[in-house]
């Protein structure tokens, strides 16, 4: 049996194996099942994370150079990754199906339509944006994408209650899969970026969908009722918009229709991309004039100073180039701690990763963080970096300050003793002192008073976690005295180095 009936049951078969795999890798993190570095291949596999990646802090880091090889594939088999390769899409795909082809048939939604080269005025936006030193590909590239929405919204219901910058990422996901139902990879045809830059590389390919013959074509529209990606196969071919699903072929009753190299008898000229170059420069000369003014609302010295990274994270500005929002650390967190941002770091750092000391902590002893991240915007630690045994830990993420308006042996003469015997460090970061208050029917209470050494607190945030303080707590963990920002430091110059 040839290609021809068999095309789509390989697609499927191949499509349904890489979604299963990201599943079970993403599940597996998040049980600490697999390795991490395992599960940042999956990750690894997206062409414009490397990119958007190596433009914005000129390295390829980790694995993101096997994207680079997805790439050059696309320059020869036009854009597999999105017909068989894309998790994203083959839910898109899924949600279509389930919506029917009488729906389709009716809206006769398969037609290309020129809004559809928005996505090329995003790629445009995330590429300059890039060039200019922050790699916000992440926030609508469709692997990024998926993750951070199962990450924030799905893992939650098994291991944790849902955050702000989980319910916008799930929200995104919910609508994408919604507008499937209306208009078959309605993301994949209008939005992706991804999609635009792998559309941009497949019209080099030489592997593509060509007709044989014009007069043997019926116009059935049956190939253009099959189409996945709006390529239009019953006229010219629009070898940027065809996810090489290869559904024309079986569908076609002529058999006018081959996916090959060009040694076929008709080959009509490639009609050519819906984007002119004034609007092209026109985005690109917007973006670099924007993009510093937004840059100045987040990021460095704005960010806020209980925005908490991730222990291993780069210096701000470093982070901000290599962090692709991806949320393979929220999920990896065993403590559940590290959550999507969508506020305190301002715009440029949405979604980006930060830690929830109410929710959890840092562990000591973990370090999954680092190891599954893509980028390596997150340094692999040791754990006895991130522990202070006899002296100052290594690697720091902040402070624990006292709030002593809250706190209950300063201000409601009760005793507690929870954050002092919460706090792993040896010795303690936080010591306590006997003293006499006096409460308000004039009784003498003996109290143990906290204190916070600096020297030796790793902001862990296990004393903010515990205090018993409802609401906020009154021991509370500040990003002041990290190790990676040399600057951002208590006024004693604690940690000179």
């Amino acid at each position: 049996m040839t290609l021809r009936p068999r095309a789509r049951h390989y697609r499927i078969l191949v499509q349904t194996l890489f979604l299963l795999s990201f599943m079970v890798l993403f599940f597996g993190l998040a049980v600490d099942r697999v390795p991490g570095w395992v599960a940042s291949i999956l990750l690894s596999l997206d062409p414009l994370t490397a990119l958007g990646t190596a433009l914005a802090d000129w390295t390829i880091p980790a694995w993101t150079w096997i994207g680079l090889i997805i790439l050059a594939a696309t320059a020869v088999l036009g854009r597999f990754f999105c017909g068989w390769i894309c998790p994203l899409g083959t839910l898109q795909q899924l949600m279509s199906w389930i919506a029917g082809p009488e729906r389709r048939k009716r809206n006769k939604i398969n037609r290309y339509r020129t809004w559809f080269s928005l996505k090329y005025v995003i790629l445009t936006v995330i590429l300059v944006w890039a060039a200019l030193g922050a790699d916000h590909a992440g926030w609508l590239d469709p692997i990024p994408l998926l993750h951070r929405a199962v990450a924030g919204g799905l893992r939650p219901l098994w291991f944790g209650g849902m955050t702000p910058g989980g319910w916008v990422a799930f929200g995104m996901l919910a609508a994408i899969l919604l507008l499937s139902t209306w208009m078959p990879r309605f993301y994949c045809r209008a939005v992706c970026p991804l999609g635009a830059l792998l559309g941009v590389t497949a019209r080099v390919a030489p592997l593509r969908i060509r007709r044989t013959s014009d007069s043997a074509c019926s116009g059935c529209t049956l190939c253009l009722m099959a189409c996945q990606g709006a390529d239009e196969p019953l006229e010219n071919h629009r070898v940027s918009e065809c996810h090489v699903c290869l559904n024309c072929l079986p569908s076609c009753a002529e058999d006018t229709l081959k996916f090959g190299l060009p040694v076929v008898q008709h080959s009509p000229e490639m009609p050519p991309l819906d984007v002119g170059r004034r609007r092209f420069l026109l985005t690109a000369v917007t973006t670099a004039a924007v993009a510093p003014v937004l840059r100045a609302t987040g990021g460095g010295e704005a960010r806020a100073a209980d925005a908490i990274r991730p222990p291993g994270a780069l210096d701000e500005e470093a982070f901000l180039a290599r962090c692709i929002t991806c949320g393979a650390c929220s999920a990896s967190c065993p403590t559940n701690v590290i959550v999507s941002d969508v506020g305190k770091t301002g715009i440029e750092g949405i979604f980006t990763p930060i830690l929830n000391m109410r929710r959890g902590w840092c562990e000591p002893s973990c370090t999954r963080c680092g190891e599954v991240c893509p980028t390596e915007a997150l340094a692999i630690v040791t754990s006895e970096a991130k522990q202070a045994v006899d002296g100052p830990a290594e690697v720091t993420i902040g402070t624990a300050f006292l709030d002593r308006g809250r706190c209950l042996p300063w201000a409601m003469a009760t005793p507690c003793i929870v954050c002092e015997e919460m706090c792993p460090t040896s010795p303690k970061a936080i010591w306590l002192e006997p003293a006499e208050v006096r409460a308000r029917d004039g009784r003498t209470v003996m109290v143990q008073q906290p204190f916070v050494d600096p020297e030796l607190c790793t902001g862990c945030g296990l004393c903010e976690n515990r205090c018993p303080v409802g609401e906020q707590a009154a021991i509370r963990v500040s990003s002041v005295g990290e190790t990676r920002d040399p600057r951002n430091r208590m006024l004693t110059g604690r940690r000179s180095g």
